[in-house]
């Protein structure tokens, strides 16, 4: 489906088969110079929506905007861009993305989980299990590089970068400051929260996380175009919703952790999920180390708010209160 969603403002619904998240919703600023904001997966059914959205609006070439690094966002950026297209991310994310390319950064990504206490996978990689590695790009991406600040001119609108780590390392929004848009990707959800997980160079993703929440809540915006789901009705009201589900989870992680040495794995086994399985054996893998993500996250923002104790043992890292 392709909604206009402001003048000149297009979102295509585009697939993500066999995902939990359903869907992804790219947007298109049509104009002497086009527009497109995320792609989905690099999957034929998310290449051929594209595609569709693309033919309907007569749109043959397209500037790139990516809000961050995850295959579902930046997937399809080799397909989607020809010689005259100009790619834009953020520094941080775009060496990420190009990196996603090879092996090494799958391998240090699971070394990391490991440290963090995710078992071992007796053949192969956990990363193999990953969506984001299966659904990846497959080239190397020549992105132009936008920091907090910058402002991308495309039609009427003037689209301010904001730098919003925290989902991701270098996650990027575009807000325009006249309008009231914001194009949030993945920072600010209606229907669910944003899964807030460990990445390479990070130590606490949770910190940055709800600093970008403050960041964004201080700005002027009555429409909030997210990357799933619908637009948001009251984006002030969500955000106080995103950080009072925060302060629970840190709760509930700190009870789960009692006076016991744990690891994330441990901890996220017992925290509370909206999945349909009725016990932590029932998960999905993928959602195993998701999950384990979030616990990481929480983990980690309490170890550096000095409220509970980390160790390492064996090369794992193991926290009690």
């Amino acid at each position: 489906m392709l909604t206009q969603v402001a003048d000149n403002i297009y979102r295509k619904i585009v697939p993500l088969p066999n995902n939990p998240l359903r869907e992804i919703n790219s947007y298109i600023i049509t104009g002497e110079k086009n527009l497109l904001i995320d792609t989905g997966f690099n999957r034929p059914e998310c290449e051929e929506a594209l595609k569709h959205a693309f033919s309907e609006l007569g749109i043959v070439d397209t500037d790139l905007f990516i809000t961050h690094l995850h295959s579902d966002h930046c997937g399809l950026v080799p397909k989607f861009a020809t010689k005259s297209s100009v790619i834009f991310a953020s520094e941080t994310d775009g060496e990420l993305i190009n990196f996603e390319t090879g092996n090494l950064y799958w391998k240090m990504l699971d070394d990391l989980f490991i440290k963090y206490g995710f078992p071992r996978a007796a053949f192969g990689r956990n990363t193999d299990i990953h969506p984001g590695r299966k659904y990846c790009h497959d080239a190397r991406v020549d992105f132009t590089y936008v920091t907090e600040g910058d402002v991308l001119k495309y039609g009427d609108y003037e689209l301010e970068i904001i730098m919003t780590p925290g989902h991701t390392p270098g996650h990027a929004c575009l807000y325009d400051t006249k309008k009231k848009i914001l194009f949030c990707g993945d920072h600010i959800l209606g229907t669910i929260t944003p899964n807030i997980c460990i990445e390479l160079g990070v130590e606490n993703p949770l910190k940055d996380y709800l600093d970008s929440l403050a960041k964004i809540e201080k700005l002027d915006v009555q429409l909030v175009l997210t990357a799933h789901g619908t637009p948001i009705e009251n984006m002030y009201v969500r955000i106080k919703e995103l950080q009072k589900h925060h302060e629970e989870r840190l709760e509930e992680v700190m009870h789960i952790l009692g006076n016991e040495w744990k690891t994330s794995y441990m901890v996220a086994r017992d925290m509370t999920w909206e999945i349909d399985c009725k016990t932590w054996e029932d998960f999905p893998q993928p959602q195993k180390w998701f999950a384990t993500g979030e616990a990481i996250s929480h983990l980690q923002y309490l170890f550096f708010s000095g409220k509970i104790t980390r160790e390492e043992k064996n090369g794992i890292y193991y926290y009690k209160n």
